[in-house]
């Protein structure tokens, strides 16, 4: 999500009395988290954050310009200092100057921290400096963030340097101090789950019939859906709105101003495909033209035409002559 894009959304929205933004991110780049930072402050509506899975690194800024900052129990939340990544070759005064560069980007984090928990400065700081990882239970406690919302998130570690948060796959590895609190904890009811050492996942012998597991979390209306699984949901009816539009065009290609009644009823009333609409218009053609066939025997009939008799060879004019015979004479007279 880049700056750029992020302002048109947000511009496309118009005057909204409240935007809701949904983070689930491991992070990005600071100076674009910063700008949608400044966008959504400089926003006159209210903002509420909702945390869905986890915010960490610069998602963390992003999240600060909520006026209500929402975090499930099973989220997580993490802070630590700017790093720079280099590819290139630079002297001993280069890199003394991008430490001064990241000292500054570190003390603007700070701040923006600072506003938001109104904690001091100087705990921030070695707060970022230990890399600090909490469940949404303790980043309510820390300031971070205002309430916990008890949605579930799916959250998953699958290995040492991947974390799985509603099927999206995060890189890990440069975390230095990912705790292990948050793995497969009995006493955090908000704890990610390590699927390798995680037992239930261990194949069981095949003598052994599986228990079946009663379901914790029952789904039975839609809004329910919507809150636990919002992005799927949105999927699933941008596909069947884009289905639905190919369905009406190719009803209204086929039709092309004709069959009004048939287009109507294949749209809305009895909803079929295109392919299903062309067999009706085929059988449609067929009996307009089995009534017109019938339609033209029985105008023949009333017309008489069919009791008229045609003339036949060697047929006698008025006076009793051949006339046929007459005519090749007076074409062909006999020579003597």
């Amino acid at each position: 999500m880049t700056p750029q894009q992020f302002n048109a959304e947000l511009e496309a929205l118009g005057e909204a009395p409240e935007i809701i933004v949904r983070i689930n991110s491991g992070g990005g780049d600071v100076f674009a988290a910063n700008a949608i930072f400044t966008r959504l402050k400089d926003c006159s509506a209210k903002i509420t954050v909702k945390i869905d899975g986890w915010a960490a690194s610069a998602a963390t800024i992003i999240a600060m310009a909520g006026d209500s900052i929402k975090i499930a129990r099973n989220g997580v939340f993490m802070i630590h200092d700017p790093a720079m990544t280099v590819y290139d070759t630079f002297k001993a005064e280069d890199f003394l100057k991008m430490a001064d560069e990241l000292k500054v980007i570190k003390q603007s984090i700070v701040n923006t921290y600072a506003m938001k928990t109104c904690r001091k400065p100087e705990d921030i700081e070695q707060l970022m400096s230990e890399e600090t990882w909490w469940t949404g239970e303790t980043a309510v406690e820390n300031g971070f963030c205002d309430e916990l919302m008890f949605e579930e998130s799916n959250t998953v570690v699958e290995n040492a340097s991947k974390i799985v948060v509603n099927s999206v796959p995060i890189d890990v590895s440069m975390f230095k101090t990912l705790p292990k609190q948050l793995l497969n904890s009995p006493h955090n009811p908000g704890s990610l789950i390590n699927s390798a050492t995680n037992p239930i996942n261990k194949p069981q012998k095949e003598k052994e019939e599986p228990e079946m597991a009663e379901p914790t979390n029952t789904i039975t209306t839609v809004d329910a859906l919507k809150a636990a699984y919002p992005d799927l949901v949105a999927t699933i009816q941008n596909e069947a709105a884009a289905t639905e539009r190919a369905r009406i065009k190719g009803i209204e290609d086929l039709a092309n101003g004709n069959y009004a009644t048939i287009a109507k009823d294949a749209k809305f009333d009895n909803p079929i495909s295109a392919q299903e609409m062309a067999v009706k218009i085929i059988a449609e053609q067929n009996k307009a033209g089995g009534s017109y066939i019938a339609d033209r025997a029985a105008d023949a009939d009333a017309s008489g035409v069919n009791a008229v008799n045609g003339a036949t060879a060697g047929a006698a004019g008025e006076d009793g002559k051949d006339v046929f015979n007459a005519a090749i004479d007076k074409l062909f007279p006999e020579t003597k």
